[in-house]
């Protein structure tokens, strides 16, 4: 994950704070019982929707700059967190200070550990 799609989620003692490039941050001493560091060091894809659409594919190729897209969700919907794809936690978008336009994701509901696969 590149410096440009970094996200800041505040987990309080759940989970390690994440660097500015993605990687754990220097400060990470704890690993996660059960857990080979080995396997905590994969790389996954992390999402952040905001809001989908369904589109026919003949809508789909009438897109180009300057054009709206209604979104599905309401204003005030809960942000999506996807990890590879599966819904792991939901939150509010904020701007981060500092940072020059740039979004962070405040959790606010973590997923069921439940396994439905």
């Amino acid at each position: 994950m590149g410096q440009d799609d970094m996200m800041t989620a505040q987990f309080g003692d759940q989970l390690p704070d994440v660097s500015p490039d993605g990687g754990p941050a220097e400060n990470e001493t704890r690993g996660t019982p059960g857990l080979p560091s080995a396997l905590l060091r994969i790389p996954v894809s992390v999402q952040v929707v905001i809001g989908t659409a369904r589109l026919p594919l003949s809508q789909v190729t009438q897109l180009a700059p300057g054009v709206t897209l209604t979104l599905d969700e309401k204003l005030g919907t809960p942000a999506r967190m996807l990890v590879n794809g599966r819904e792991v936690a939901r939150g509010e978008l904020f701007v981060l200070e500092g940072a020059e336009g740039r979004l962070g994701l405040t959790i606010k509901e973590v997923a069921s550990t439940d396994s439905d696969s």
